[in-house]
């Protein structure tokens, strides 16, 4: 009050009561006003002056901040591959791509021509890729004790000019100098390959396009007045065409249904209500014909029985729906839309490696804290691990995935044949991946190539990565209270890991696979689902209503890998450890009961008790180990496999044909014997006759062998039901589509082996009240640097090899 009465005395002249009129009309009321404002705009002008000065002192701190920053170190070495000397799994060179390729064209007996110069009832040469060695030779030379093996190439022919056709496979050797080839034959597989189990490949499609071009030309006008979409010479609101698969509902058929979308961004999102199917299963091409059409719900034999329908309104007519018409950017694309996050734009966190690259590479083996292996991204079972070591031991000769399967549900002919087993649509094909997004700038990146359904192999750019990551997580941590306002210790470290990733995109879906190291001895192998949804013109009972008047379909996604841990050796043993009920006396407290959890050790000794479907009433721990080597406490060494992305699959195998060709789906986890009769779990040639798959993995299991102090391979499935919905647009997200399953340590060690890294932090009080001491074992603090920024660069081809 004293403050305010102060400022009024101040504002007036001369008191009220002296005046004749009211002060504000006086001149020296408005000559004080006048020196107020005036002092005022001093004022305010002295702290803009401030303002400007502080921020022209902060920009030039800043500038000088950057200009002291120094680039990180390069850190380890990258090295390529030494194509004079490739590793026991390094892919196939350019070179000796070409090599194999001329060797087996220039055989007569195989009368095989030349890709650019074959037809469908030609034979040629369809996929060229490395094959692997023996385990038992590699083994011989890894370990120092043999010789290399000999570098050699599986070559897939498809004989259209035999009579009847097949499929051959032939193993070319030695390379780079390939002199000899021989059948590669398997007792385990259904043999020969039937001509009808193969995978379309250019050749064939060339002949089903003009069918495709036929009938939509007769129904143009029927899908424009539907849809507002065109397919046959069409120059603007077009659609496109997939096939379905498998190729029809018993062995031997090739059938396909083939859908229709529209083309551009999004458009797989939206199906159209009109399909046909076309019958080309005979060696004879000029027979293929369509042989059945799907049209608004209503099914007809003929493209001409439609059209005549159509014309005397007999059959119910489709609509356009507004929302595909309407909508001009197109609901399921990339474009930035609603609410700005952030605000206004800024970057994100990136990452940085002060001390340089902690990881070393040669050609394709790598190097990181303790762990080694190898590694190669096969065209149709996608990537693969070798000699996977931690310390110099051997954990793992072969992680390797071995197949992706995504089966649809729904009432229309598109839906009930989609069956997608993903390694007959080139599972290793990874297109290049983008630095920043799918994976850190800091990352490695590496070019493969492929050879499949092409005359030349494809080389695609930077399709995997490889990368050290803070995950964001302690690996291990504690803080230790002394109950009185104080700590005793902290001792912590952060969770730093290594990455091998790549991306496979499949048409539609992206899944993106990851291989994580950590410095504990675990390694987390994890799949993530990313990409658009398919849609249909279905019942509800199969989903939800989305875009453009389509429902999304549930599916089931399932991806199966194999696992062959080599524990101290190849002679390990598996077993169960139950976590069990118990009702015992209480010994405390004889007159009460005591119901608790126990442990029980069940040793596994053959196939069909290694078959395991996971059951919650019975949890247990999946443990393999060496009977022969003991930690200090004297406890079996071993590795277990942790599952932590598993769902039931519901499809009964013994009921329904199709699930024989991925009998794999049926176990959570399988352990088998290892046999070179059973290098996969699956095969390209199982798409097209699920019914008799050249690869039944059930016959694994069926035979039934001793697993006790044997060479093993755990078959590990992960798997997921996806029902989806609005937020599936654009696409479906990473966050909560992940699955993954650990191989950790189960009394391998006698400590956690991260105890030896230097990344570790204690700290301890201080000899002063409130001081503390940080023990950072050697690893300096030191100023921060800058990574080297790598300019921004994306091509997206991947055909030929320039």
């Amino acid at each position: 009050m004293e403050t305010s009465d102060s400022r009024s005395y101040t504002y007036s002249a001369v008191s009220l009561a002296k005046s004749e009129t009211p002060s504000w009309k006086t001149t020296s009321f408005w000559q004080a006003i006048s020196v107020v404002l005036l002092f005022a705009c001093v004022v305010l002008t002295v702290a803009l002056g401030a303002v400007v000065a502080s921020m022209s002192s902060g920009t030039q701190s800043q500038q000088s901040l950057g200009s002291n920053l120094t680039p990180c170190p390069a850190g380890l070495p990258v090295e390529p591959v030494n194509e004079d000397d490739p590793g026991l799994y390094d892919d196939l060179s350019l070179a000796e791509h070409n090599a194999v390729r001329v060797y087996m064209e220039s055989q007569e007996t195989l009368a095989l021509k030349p890709w650019d110069e074959a037809g469908f009832s030609d034979s040629y040469i369809n996929s060229i890729e490395l094959h692997v060695p023996v385990k038992s030779e590699a083994l011989s030379f890894l370990d120092g004790g043999g010789d290399k093996p000999e570098r050699q190439a599986l070559v897939t022919v498809h004989a259209g000019g035999k009579t009847p056709p097949v499929v051959e496979e032939y193993v070319v050797g030695p390379l780079p100098n390939p002199a000899r080839h021989a059948p590669y034959s398997n007792p385990a597989r259904r043999s020969p390959i039937p001509w009808t189990s193969r995978a379309i490949d250019a050749k064939e499609y060339a002949l089903i396009f003009p069918i495709i071009k036929n009938a939509t030309a007769a129904v143009h006008d029927i899908l424009k007045e539907s849809y507002g979409y065109t397919y046959h010479n069409c120059s603007g609101h077009c659609l496109v065409d997939i096939d379905t698969v498998p190729k029809g509902y018993r062995s031997g058929q090739r059938r396909s249904w083939v859908l229709f979308h529209p083309g551009g961004a999004g458009g797989v999102t939206y199906f159209v209500g009109f399909m046909i199917q076309i019958t080309h299963e005979s060696v004879d091409p000029s027979e293929w014909h369509v042989s059945r059409v799907y049209y608004n719900k209503q099914y007809f034999d003929s493209v001409e029985q439609l059209i005549t329908g159509y014309a005397d309104g007999s059959v119910e007519k489709d609509t356009p729906d507004p929302d595909i018409q309407d909508d001009e950017i197109m609901y399921p694309t990339f474009v930035r839309r609603g609410k700005p996050q952030p605000a206004s734009p800024s970057r994100g966190p990136t990452l940085t490696e002060p001390g340089g690259r902690r990881y070393a590479v040669r050609g394709r083996h790598v190097q990181y804290m303790g762990w080694s292996f190898d590694w190669r991204l096969t065209t149709s079972q996608s990537m693969q691990l070798y000699d996977v070591r931690m310390n110099g031991e051997r954990i793992a000769y072969e992680l390797s995935s071995q197949e992706a399967t995504s089966f649809y549900s729904g009432y229309n002919p598109g839906m009930l044949n989609n069956l997608f087993v993903d390694s007959y649509w080139d599972i290793g094909r990874s297109f290049e991946l983008v630095r920043g997004i799918d994976c850190p700038e800091t990352a490695t990146f590496f070019n493969t190539l492929q050879q499949r359904s092409t005359k030349e192999p494809r080389l695609t750019r930077n399709s995997v990565c490889l990368f050290e990551l803070n995950a964001g997580i302690p690996l291990r941590r504690h803080f230790d209270s002394d109950f009185a306002g104080g700590f005793n210790f902290y001792g912590g470290m952060a969770d730093h890991v290594l990455v091998l990733r790549h991306i496979n995109t499949v048409y539609n879906y992206d899944y993106v696979y990851d291989y994580i190291f950590h410095q504990n001895g675990v390694i987390e192998v994890r799949v993530g689902l990313t990409g658009y949804i398919l849609t249909s013109q279905d019942k509800n009972s199969y989903g939800y209503p989305l875009y453009g008047g389509n429902i999304g379909n549930v599916h089931q996604h399932a991806f199966n890998y194999k696992v062959d841990l080599d524990i101290l050796g190849t002679q390990n043993r598996f077993e169960t450890v139950d976590i069990v009920l118990e009702n015992i006396t209480n010994p405390e407290r004889p007159d009460l009961r005591h119901i608790q959890t126990r442990i029980q050790r069940n040793l596994r000794r053959t196939e069909r008790e290694a078959a395991l479907q996971y059951d919650f009433n019975r949890p247990k721990y999946y443990n393999f180990y060496n009977e022969e080597e003991t930690n200090r406490f004297g406890v079996n060494r071993g590795y277990r496999v942790q599952l932590n992305g598993i769902a039931k699959t519901l499809l009964p195998r013994q009921d329904w044909a199709p699930m024989r060709g991925v009998a794999w789906q049926d176990y959570q986890l399988a352990v088998t014997r290892r046999k070179e009769s059973e290098p996969a779990s699956s095969s390209i040639y199982n798409q097209n006759d699920l019914y008799e798959p050249l690869v039944d993995f059930q016959t694994f299991i069926d035979d039934d062998e001793n697993i006790v102090d044997e060479d093993l391979v755990a078959w590990v499935t992960l798997s997921t039901h996806h029902i989806p919905h609005s937020e599936d647009f654009p696409t479906t997200a990473t966050a909560g589509t992940q699955m993954q399953f650990f191989l950790r340590p189960f009394n391998y060690y006698d400590e956690d082996p991260s105890v030896g890294s230097s990344n570790a932090v204690l700290i301890t009080p201080g000899e002063k009240s409130g001081s503390v001491r940080v023990e950072r074992f050697g690893t300096p603090t030191g100023p921060a640097c800058v990574s080297e920024q790598s300019p921004f660069r994306y091509n997206g081809t991947w055909r030929g090899h320039n």
